[in-house]
């Protein structure tokens, strides 16, 4: 594994790449959840990344820009400079018709859906396939609009740990336990969308619509029938809504239920996923260099 510094208006940005043992298929971009609020590149566990470089596919995790440091119009510019970094790394090791496929969890399935529906709508090579694992295409979502009922059984947090830091510098990563609250107390009171953003066009403009969602490439997709973050029902309708896709549920579960490998489910769904992956580059070019 090497990693890599990019840089965003002076911000650091960091990529950690993981090449394959030998010749790969394709190249996988992955971005972290976290609601746009908190996260890091390193949070898929070592045993994921082993099995997908282990299965022929060269894995690219990277940071991006976080609110509410960040507005949401730079997160979404930085998630182009890491993908512009992307592209061009993997034609130089890989070769110029390397197949791509964007990964993302949760929010980082959001920004992998507006990413791919820019790369598609603006003449860039777009992605062979996605992974959404619950994600979501919009935050105007009414369900994102009003208090979330689960997180109003937890505890009323203090208001002055719910501000939203003012005048700090841009952030590529944070820790959860620093900025959890954050969310907690913005999905409580209904606001998070306008936290990310307080401008409606603004978050409409970087959502993709049904119209758009149809333009995407095959995606993967799972959820969890009692997800308590994002509901069920939006893996589900995204499964329908993006042609030539495959939808995985499962029950019972957590919202990101695969951040412990060592479920049956888990491992269900990344083996799952892999040999869909397979199929749907299976007449892709020959391997590709490393």
């Amino acid at each position: 594994m090497t990693t890599h510094t990019i840089l965003w208006n002076g911000t650091p940005i960091q990529l950690d790449v993981h090449p394959t043992p030998g010749p790969a298929k394709a190249a996988i971009l992955y971005l972290h959840g976290g609601a746009l609020l908190y996260g890091t590149r390193q949070d898929l566990p070592s045993s994921y990344i082993q099995t997908i470089t282990g299965r022929g596919f060269y894995l690219v995790c990277a940071d991006y820009l976080l609110s509410p440091e960040s507005p949401l119009r730079d997160i979404h510019h930085s998630v182009d400079l890491v993908f512009d970094w992307f592209l061009s790394h993997c034609r130089e090791h890989l070769g110029p018709a390397v197949p791509y496929v964007l990964f993302g969890r949760s929010a980082g399935g959001y920004l992998a859906l507006t990413l791919a529906h820019r790369a598609c709508t603006k003449g860039l090579q777009p992605p062979a396939a996605l992974w959404c694992f619950y994600g979501y295409s919009t935050l105007l979502h009414p369900l994102f609009l009003r208090p979330s009922s689960y997180y109003l059984r937890l505890p009323q947090l203090p208001e002055e740990l719910c501000l939203a830091p003012s005048a700090q510098a841009p952030l590529s990563q944070a820790p959860i336990e620093r900025r959890f609250y954050l969310y907690t107390s913005a999905r409580q009171k209904g606001i998070w969308p306008q936290l990310l953003s307080p401008d409606p066009q603004e978050l409409e403009q970087f959502s993709v619509p049904p119209s758009g969602l149809a333009l995407l490439p095959p995606a993967f997709l799972t959820a969890s029938t009692s997800d308590q973050d994002v509901p069920f029902s939006f893996s589900k309708v995204l499964s329908q809504q993006i042609p030539g896709s495959q939808f995985l549920p499962v029950f019972g579960l957590e919202h990101d239920y695969d951040r412990n490998p060592a479920l049956p489910e888990s491992q269900t769904l990344y083996e799952t996923a892999l040999n869909w992956l397979d199929c749907q580059l299976y007449s892709a070019a020959p391997p590709h260099k490393t």
